[in-house]
């Protein structure tokens, strides 16, 4: 039908290549907004919500880099939201563990100066903490020799961004909490 009143316009001749210049252009567009844009990805992802400098830390890790950092900080969270310090402390960094260790040793009384009974003498967690540490949605792993951050969307679309340490051959947790970005 609206082909006819086009016809009827502009001629019977001229319709068939405008149909397919207006076909043509229709499926531009339609494939144009299913692409990614590149900058919705990686650490650009997260530049409208801060302007934080660990977003241009090192480089983007590729794609089995995010998994790893990802899995060592939802292993680590979930840990701590199970109360289960000694699989917290198994995630983290050697620094760490000595910072933690030294603290234990010059400024507590505690009769066992390990990481997991000084997490379970000094961490306190509500149910809401604990709920929403777990929730990591990794948007990116930014990477520069031995150390990384996880940046990663938490409980509430927060950004957070976890500094790791490579150990081995993995990551390890380098602090007790993120910083949060946004």
């Amino acid at each position: 039908m609206m082909a006819n009143t086009i016809a009827a316009v502009i001629g019977q001749d001229e319709v068939r290549p405008l149909l397919i210049f207006v076909s043509a252009v229709l499926v531009a567009a339609l494939l144009g907004a299913c692409g990614s844009s590149g900058s919705d990805s990686g650490s650009d992802q997260f530049r409208d919500q801060t302007k934080s400098a660990i977003l241009d830390f090192g480089e983007e890790g590729g794609e089995s880099e995010l998994e790893e950092g990802a899995e060592v900080v939802q292993g680590f969270f979930a840990a701590r939201a199970r109360a289960d310090w000694a699989s917290t402390c198994a995630q983290l960094s050697r620094s760490v563990l000595d910072k933690i260790e030294h603290l234990a040793t010059s400024a507590t009384e505690l009769e066992d100066k390990s990481c997991p009974s000084f997490l379970a003498a000094f961490t306190r967690l509500s149910a809401q903490e604990r709920k929403e540490s777990t929730i990591v949605d990794a948007g990116s792993l930014r990477e520069q020799g031995q150390r990384a951050f996880l940046i990663y969307y938490g409980g509430g679309e927060v950004v957070y961004a976890m500094p790791l340490d490579r150990e081995g051959n993995g990551w390890k947790i380098a602090s007790l909490s993120p910083k949060q970005l946004s």
